[in-house]
């Protein structure tokens, strides 16, 4: 008990003799606190800059990836048609009223003073039935063209995939290079069994028996337009399984590679005995100068042999991206 006495004297004392080492005690437990917070505030941040860092380079991967996500390109629609940007007009009835009056859109169609046309349809302008116009009686406003065979007289039967173009004997004179495909129809081989084909440039122009799926209305022997042909593109072409309902669903680069690389009987040439409604058909050409690959949808097949045989067509080929935002840009494809 003395003891404890003494003590308790001694720390009086010192309090009372020496107050000035007992008052820094608390600022030094307070100062190593903040020490120790600023501590733990400055590891949080490394933590979170690190953090940073890496969801910044995830970030930058995953942008990477979706560029080269390239969406399918329609060339129907970019090229072969256009739409009205100028729906309705309003001019004053005279020069007396200041009142307005709406034109119709026929009429304002029918004004090429006054309405404009821009290309590059899209499938939001098809969806929202935004008026469009056709280039020619080859195409329709629904987004596809008209593919005829070799003895249609009003459509052409020479197809350029990647700019959606379909060509007659003339056309194709002069621009055999850009061509991938040819569609024919004939009953040379038997005249109760039509045979129709897709055929490549190339078959037809240096395989010497290749003029028979040509005979018909226009041509009975030899001398058939791509034999003379002095460029010809080396396509390659196949029958696939795919519906249209798959078709539609392909809507990238990505998609169409993997469908692609899946067909197998790719060659110079398809036959069918049986007409072509809801058949989807794989081109790829793949050469120095060219490189696409493509899908045509069958949605109709209309007559046999004669002279009104053609087929109704969609188009999608490799998307071109020139800047890396995922759409295609087609400026690309006017160079082809």
């Amino acid at each position: 008990m003395k003891y404890i006495q003494e003590i308790l004297m001694a720390i009086i004392l010192l309090f009372f003799t020496c107050p000035e080492l007992v008052a820094q005690s608390k600022p030094v437990k307070t100062a190593q606190k903040v020490n120790d917070q600023v501590k733990k505030v400055k590891e949080d941040a490394d933590e979170m800059t690190r953090q940073a860092g890496e969801i910044g380079e995830n970030v930058k991967a995953i942008q990477s990836n979706i560029k080269t996500v390239v969406s399918i390109f329609e060339p129907i629609l970019r090229f072969r048609l256009k739409k009205n940007t100028q729906d309705l007009v309003q001019v004053s009835p005279d020069n007396n009223n200041s009142e307005t009056s709406t034109r119709t859109e026929e009429a304002a169609v029918n004004d090429t003073n006054i309405v404009n046309y821009d290309t590059g349809v899209t499938q939001s302008d098809l969806n929202n039935g935004t008026p469009l116009v056709a280039e020619s009686p080859s195409y329709n406003t629904d987004g596809s063209a008209n593919l005829g065979s070799q003895n249609n007289d009003k459509f052409g039967c020479y197809l350029d995939m990647v700019n959606g173009q379909v060509m007659d004997d003339i056309d194709a004179a002069g621009n055999s290079k850009s061509i991938d495909i040819i569609f024919t129809a004939t009953g040379a081989f038997n005249e109760q069994v039509p045979m129709y084909a897709f055929l490549t440039p190339a078959y037809i122009k240096n395989d010497r028996f290749a003029y028979n799926f040509f005979k018909g209305t226009k041509y009975k022997d030899q001398n058939i337009p791509p034999a003379s042909w002095d460029d010809v593109n080396e396509s390659e072409v196949a029958m696939t399984a795919l519906t249209p309902a798959q078709f539609d669903k392909i809507q990238n680069n990505n998609q169409l590679t993997a469908v692609v690389k899946q067909i197998k009987g790719f060659g110079q040439k398809v036959e069918s005995r049986t007409k072509l409604d809801g058949k989807v058909i794989a081109v790829k050409t793949e050469m120095g100068n060219r490189t696409a690959f493509g899908l045509i949808c069958i949605t109709n097949h209309y007559g046999t042999t004669g002279s009104n045989g053609y087929l109704k067509i969609r188009i999608k080929v490799t998307g071109f991206d020139s800047n890396g935002d995922g759409m295609p840009d087609a400026q690309f494809y006017n160079n082809y």
